[in-house]
């Protein structure tokens, strides 16, 4: 499996944006997608307001903070996560919806990408059959907000391979976050 480098965030609101905040500050190379302009100015505004509290704060340096709004992409086009290493789904709770972006990005993205959804509702089951990398498929739950607290669960479900975990778990370490496993 190849290391990982740019991520994907599929949605800009509260989590979708501090999912990206995270990997970003975390040095990541992050693309984020939504399906308007008007939404993604609003989280990017998000942003940026999050990372200045946290520079008031002197937990972030002001270069610290310029450089993880530099790592930040916005897109609106599916199609521009297409390299990603990892893309984690932060949308509307949308079974129908959720499953209609994985079936694009599993047509556009290479067989090494990881798969991972927020959802806290949601089988992972149910959306990595709608793939055809239901071993590069895992749940990735950052808990609100994204930026400030520790944990993060890993879902790994039956499907899921045991790299992919490995490699999931290792992401959000990377990501300063305290990962617990479950099933």
């Amino acid at each position: 499996m190849a290391e990982i480098k740019k991520v994907g965030v599929l949605g800009c609101g509260l989590m979708g944006s501090g999912i990206a905040q995270v990997a970003a500050a975390a040095g990541y190379t992050t693309v984020v997608r939504d399906v308007s302009d008007a939404v993604m100015a609003k989280g990017k505004a998000g942003t940026g307001k999050s990372l200045d509290k946290f520079e008031e704060k002197g937990k972030l340096s002001a270069a610290d903070r310029d450089a993880t709004l530099g790592r930040m992409s916005y897109v609106t086009d599916v199609a521009a996560l297409k390299d990603c290493d990892i893309v984690i789904e932060a949308v509307t709770e949308d079974l129908e919806l959720k499953n209609d972006l994985w079936k694009q990005l599993d047509a556009l993205c290479p067989a090494h990408t990881i798969f991972a959804s927020n959802t806290s509702s949601l089988t992972i089951a149910a959306m990595a059959s709608a793939t055809k990398r239901a071993d590069r498929f895992v749940g990735l739950h950052f808990f609100n907000p994204a930026p400030m607290m520790s944990l993060v669960e890993v879902i790994a479900p039956l499907t899921a391979s045991a790299e992919t975990v490995r490699a999931a778990r290792a992401f959000a370490t990377d990501c300063g976050k305290d990962v617990v496993e479950v099933k």
